[in-house]
């Protein structure tokens, strides 16, 4: 069943995001992420759109996005500053190879975006993969933007097989973002 995603709701949150994401908070603590969306789902409700599927209490996927893209990450950090400075530099520890993904994204070159809506993560437990979870929730998440917005972007690697899905979901490429340490495409839809 679709439902907006409620604050009970965010470890599980937090545990898909970790285990099955590619993104670069994927290399902080559970925790962390705990509070990254905690801080999200807490903003007023105009500004963000969290949907999980559920199966029997059970988050089996979900989808978040924005529409204040260049706030996504700048409120969360100036309130938890040193908290996100002590995080980092434990994920720094455990994963030398985030300092690499930190600074690719401290020399990468402000994209042109055509929108501050973005679809930021979509992601399904794999176990439940190839079911239609990931679709409805795009659909849902398209329904919820579309009050607002009749255009959305988002960002995708070059190598990740949710390409693919965007691309058979009639998503076009806005630009390419020739990262240090992979490529990205810029996606953008138009709703109406």
């Amino acid at each position: 069943m679709i439902q907006a995603v409620r604050l009970l709701d965010i470890p599980q949150v937090a545990a898909l995001h970790k285990k099955f994401l590619p993104s670069i908070i994927s290399f902080y603590s559970l925790d962390f992420i705990e509070k990254f969306y905690q801080h999200h789902l807490s903003s007023p409700p105009e500004k963000r759109i969290i949907i999980g599927f559920f199966e029997e209490g059970k988050l089996l996927g979900f989808v978040f996005g924005t529409h204040e893209l260049d706030l996504l990450f700048d409120d969360f950090l100036k309130q938890n500053r040193s908290y996100f400075i002590k995080e980092t530099l434990i994920a720094l520890v455990k994963n030398p190879v985030y300092i690499i993904h930190l600074f690719s994204k401290i020399v990468q070159k402000n994209r042109e975006v055509q929108s501050q809506s973005q679809l930021v993560y979509l992601v399904v437990d794999r176990t439940f993969a190839q079911k239609g979870i990931g679709k409805m929730l795009l659909k849902n998440f398209e329904n919820e933007v579309g009050k607002s917005v009749d255009y959305y972007e988002l960002e995708v690697e070059k190598n990740n097989p949710a390409l693919r899905f965007y691309q058979k979901n009639n998503f076009f490429t806005v630009s390419e973002i020739n990262g240090i340490l992979e490529k990205k495409y810029l996606l953008g839809k138009r709703l109406k």
